[in-house]
């Protein structure tokens, strides 16, 4: 082989070699891309609502959402504001936190983070992380708790069970100490879970919007 085909043979192994690898790169560009988990919708300051047999059961103010229709999954954030209605769409608690999500299969609604619940009775609850099982109907909390009742009794504990009216509660590992007795081992009734829905009343990307559900 003479110096110049040895030359073009040279040149021409580079450019194969330099196409090949900007080629896996660019595959490598869209697999990852591909694998990583954008939003569907995005929205501010506005609502979500859910609601079973017809009536409202819950009712959502939030700062900041994102939806990801694939995974059923709501993720807010910026500060959450949740008021809780009865069978009967009577108002019987609210929740404030920091962030929380919405599984839109079950109904299920998490909230993190400064988590406080006060019951229209009267009685508070601090966690940092609690769950609203739409299944079973109660709020279940497996993080350490506080409760003050409507007479000021404290208690505390690790891991807590309790309708949404905050009247049927336990906390599951006591560990606190109220000022006059109380039952701890109240047993709480399951109830039946019908069909339920949730709407979404969501502006998306258009900031300081305000939609009513």
């Amino acid at each position: 082989m003479n110096k110049l085909s040895l030359l073009f043979f040279i040149a021409t192994a580079l450019i194969l070699l330099i196409a090949g690898s900007c080629q896996k790169q660019k595959d490598d560009t869209v697999g990852n891309s591909e694998n990583l988990d954008f939003p569907d919708q995005e929205g501010w300051n506005s609502v979500v609502t859910t609601s079973k047999n017809g009536l409202v059961s819950a009712i959502i103010h939030y700062g900041h959402m994102f939806q990801f229709k694939k995974k059923r999954m709501v993720e807010l954030q910026d500060g959450i504001n949740i008021d809780f209605y009865d069978e009967t769409g009577r108002h019987t608690s609210n929740l404030v936190s920091d962030k929380g999500r919405i599984n839109e299969v079950t109904n299920d609604i998490e909230a993190f983070g400064n988590v406080v619940v006060v019951s229209d009775t009267g009685i508070t609850l601090l966690t940092e992380h609690l769950r609203w099982d739409n299944n079973i109907e109660k709020i279940v909390s497996h993080e350490f708790v506080t409760i003050v009742t409507a007479d000021q009794d404290t208690f505390y504990g690790k891991g807590f069970e309790s309708d949404q009216n905050l009247n049927n509660w336990r906390i599951l590992d006591f560990s606190g100490k109220a000022s006059r007795g109380f039952d701890l081992n109240i047993q709480l009734k399951k109830k039946s879970a019908p069909g339920d829905s949730v709407e979404e009343n969501i502006t998306p990307a258009t900031p300081d919007t305000a939609i009513i559900g």
